[in-house]
């Protein structure tokens, strides 16, 4: 029997707020809210404002990472949830940003990596802490 290490949402948010996306400020909020929300361990973030403005920003995770891309002219913001250890943790911290970015349409991929044997010994993913 298989099972999988990590699961990756990939996502595009359509109809968001663009003063929310405008502000990379704003998206950190949102995404350390997100990392919380999931019991996730945070390692590291950095998050970056273009000018006139836009953001982008990743955090780094002991499970692996988030991150986005936004274009606020559009509603647009690409995002990135990528966890190994329980799956449910990515569901978790992909619900809530979709929660408090509010768009009018997702359009979401999941891939589930690292198909391995169950009879295989894994170790997953270390936590901080």
């Amino acid at each position: 029997m298989a099972k999988t290490l990590g699961v990756h949402i990939v996502a595009d948010l359509y109809g968001c707020d663009p003063e929310i996306l405008k502000s990379a400020q704003k998206m950190a909020e949102v995404f350390e809210g997100a990392v919380k929300h999931a019991n996730l361990n945070k390692l590291s973030a950095y998050y970056h404002q273009f000018e006139p403005f836009g953001a982008t920003g990743v955090v780094v995770i002991s499970e692996s990472h988030l991150s986005f891309h936004t274009w606020p002219e559009h509603g647009y913001v690409a995002i990135d949830v990528y966890t190994c250890g329980e799956h449910e943790n990515a569901f978790k911290a992909f619900d809530y940003i979709v929660e408090k970015l509010k768009p009018e349409r997702v359009e979401k991929d999941v891939h589930f990596r690292g198909v391995v044997n169950e009879e295989e010994e894994v170790t997953f993913c270390a936590s901080v802490g």
